[in-house]
């Protein structure tokens, strides 16, 4: 009788490779088995259409592997196809469009606006009493001119040839008048980034936090306060009245901080000092974390993490 094949058992070592990338330096392939193919090879028209067929979750999860993918999954193109997967009754010209629908009266007509097609997607929106103001996810402000006008019929609509232009760059949030009538959103707080040079003891440029104050009106900025590069903020809101302005700041480690401006004295061409103070709530609750915060004219609403419990507060100084 002949001996049987005994099965080795001695564990095999398996050379891993990036996909994007191909085989590892050095690597040699078995007899047989040909050699792994890097997905860079590929035309990038083709890659862009395979990945366009993933689910919108998968899509951002394969953009954080590597680089490649990183700036293949952020390409306009999986994103032009990935609409017209997902909605296929729009046309290709209008795969990033921005719309307006009144949804009072008798008539709920839907107006095509004129969009900012350089925006990175549209984060956050606000209307003010004349205009349209556009926060996208790569931090630029757009600001949309003469975008409402009234009908005849007493509708808002869009203007046809409302015009976009970009107001700044590096932009966190933006905040105005919490209430609801447009009319009293005279002014545009924009909490951004800013390099600021020359700073003492310091080599070269420094990024640090500031809020800039803009005329809704023509988009001209009055006012700018800039904070020491060891705060970092990430949202804004306002409360109070436009003689005692409450900005409510919110940090990464989820603190709060306040100060107190007086918009009646913003566009006059002179200095103007403000203290910014840690928040009562910060205070006496030091171990809370805040994860963001929503206001109106009188109170302050905060949802804190990972209890996501809430906080309401009156907006005045240190409350």
């Amino acid at each position: 009788m002949g001996k049987k094949a005994v099965p080795s058992l001695r564990r095999r070592r398996v050379k891993r490779s990036c996909p994007s990338c191909g085989p590892e330096p050095g690597g040699e392939e078995k007899k047989g088995r040909g050699n792994p193919v890097s997905v860079q090879l590929f035309p990038p028209e083709l890659v862009e259409h395979i990945i366009s067929f993933l689910p919108v979750r998968d899509v951002v999860a394969l953009g954080q592997t590597c680089h490649y993918f990183h700036e293949v999954c952020d390409a306009e193109g999986v994103w032009r196809r990935i609409c017209r997967r997902l909605s296929p009754r729009l046309r290709e010209q209008d795969t990033k469009g921005l719309y307006f629908q009144a949804f009072g009266g008798r008539r709920r007509c839907l107006s095509k606006s004129v969009a900012p097609l350089l925006a990175h997607g549209y984060r956050r929106f606000l209307p003010t009493k004349d205009h349209i103001f556009i926060l996208d996810y790569a931090g630029t402000l757009f600001f949309l001119k003469n975008a409402l006008v009234s009908s005849t019929l007493g509708q808002i609509q869009w203007k046809r040839a409302c015009r976009y232009v970009v107001l700044c760059r590096g932009a966190k949030d933006f905040a105005s008048d919490p209430r609801c009538d447009t009319v009293y959103r005279k002014y545009l707080y924009v909490l951004a980034t800013r390099e600021q040079a020359g700073v003492a003891n310091t080599t070269g440029s420094r990024a640090c936090d500031c809020v800039e104050v803009y005329l809704q009106s023509s988009g001209q900025r009055v006012f700018k306060m800039t904070f020491h590069h060891s705060m970092s903020f990430k949202q804004i809101v306002l409360v109070g009245q436009e003689t005692q302005r409450a900005l409510l700041l919110l940090t990464e480690e989820g603190k709060i901080y306040s100060l107190v401006v007086d918009e009646t004295q913003l566009d006059q061409p002179r200095s103007y000092t403000v203290q910014l103070a840690l928040r009562k709530v910060s205070r006496c609750l030091p171990h809370l974390r805040v994860a963001c915060m929503a206001s109106n004219q009188s109170s302050t609403l905060y949802i804190t993490d990972p209890i996501l419990c809430t906080w309401l507060q009156s907006p005045w100084p240190g409350g």
